[in-house]
């Protein structure tokens, strides 16, 4: 069909217009807590300082994308008696799609705490992946 319009020419067609597949987003598994739980009197002297003891945490988990590169891998740490008291990290590339980071947790001797640790992955197209959530328990001394 064509017509014309002061003079000129338009064409009128009909193009198919195809959209892109949105990506699929990334995957994370088999998230490990290394440990999962800790006596106060378990924690070396050393590693406590005005009621504070540090604890190493090891965090762990294995991310993918099936069509696409993970760019970060996050980690948040959630104590359950103050929801706004959040850490937050990424773990660091460790072998093929396993991730890990070793943290210094700071946690009250006297408070029996449990912590939320939620893991998640975003791949090169912005996507966000599920959540792989664990628990980390501090027990204070009896």
């Amino acid at each position: 069909m064509l017509a014309v319009l002061g003079g000129g020419s338009l064409l009128f067609g009909c193009d198919q217009v195809t959209r892109p597949e949105p990506g699929q987003p990334p995957s994370v598994s088999a998230l490990e807590l290394t440990p999962d739980s800790v006596n106060a009197s378990q924690v070396p002297p050393d590693q406590v300082e005005d009621s504070v003891a540090r604890v190493p945490l090891t965090i762990a988990a294995t991310a993918t994308d099936p069509d696409g590169a993970v760019e970060r891998v996050v980690f948040t740490i959630e104590p359950s008696s103050n929801p706004r008291g959040t850490a937050s990290g990424t773990l660091q590339p460790e072998q093929g799609t396993r991730y890990r980071r070793d943290v210094g947790l700071g946690v009250p001797v006297f408070r029996d705490e449990v912590y939320t640790i939620r893991v998640f992955a975003v791949d090169d197209d912005s996507l966000a992946s599920n959540q792989a959530i664990g628990r980390f328990r501090f027990e204070p001394a009896p």
